[in-house]
């Protein structure tokens, strides 16, 4: 023990702590960390070990899989440069498309798109969708967006167990 009362091994996490990141890593984490936030179909944030063993359970023979400690590193944005098949993965479980892990564009789409989900969820979306919709009539870009996001909404609500009735196929994850 130091004149400062930690021990070795607490100066040790403190100077992991403190290492400065790449900041490609700690964009990822971000990205990462937001769908944490904001993609909670339980109710709740999910855990890393869920994430993990929902990836594990979807994964074909093949497929990417990840650890706690790998999912850890990459949420802390300490592990830069993830593999295809990592971002793949991910992006499956969370309904992001995997250009949402390295386009900024597609980040920030995805990102406003999950925070209406959101706040559709948190508030009445009626009026939500309401006021959505009266901003989105000015084009007709704008009423396929809300429409896909009160679709997304509902199926995301209808949780884990399979499509809702009358779901399409040709529907793909938030782009």
């Amino acid at each position: 023990m130091d004149v400062s009362g930690r021990s070795g091994e607490d100066e040790a996490e403190v100077v992991a702590e403190e290492r400065p990141t790449d900041p490609e890593g700690e964009r990822l984490g971000q990205r990462i960390e937001f769908l944490f936030a904001y993609v909670q179909p339980l109710g709740r944030r999910y855990t890393l070990q869920e994430v993990v063993d929902g990836i594990r359970e979807s994964a074909r023979p093949g497929d990417s899989k990840i650890s706690v400690g790998r999912l850890w590193t990459l949420l802390k944005g300490r592990a830069g440069n993830p593999t295809v098949g990592t971002l793949r993965a991910l992006g499956d479980f969370f309904g992001v498309p995997q250009a949402y892990f390295i386009d900024d564009e597609v980040a920030d789409r995805v990102a406003a798109q999950l925070a209406l989900l959101a706040a559709m969820r948190a508030n009445d979306v009626r009026s939500v969708a309401l006021r959505a919709a009266t901003v989105a009539t000015m084009s007709a870009h704008g009423l396929d967006t809300v429409r896909s996001l009160v679709e997304r909404s509902g199926e995301l609500a209808a949780g884990p167990d399979g499509p809702r009735a009358g779901a399409r196929d040709d529907e793909g994850p938030l782009v």
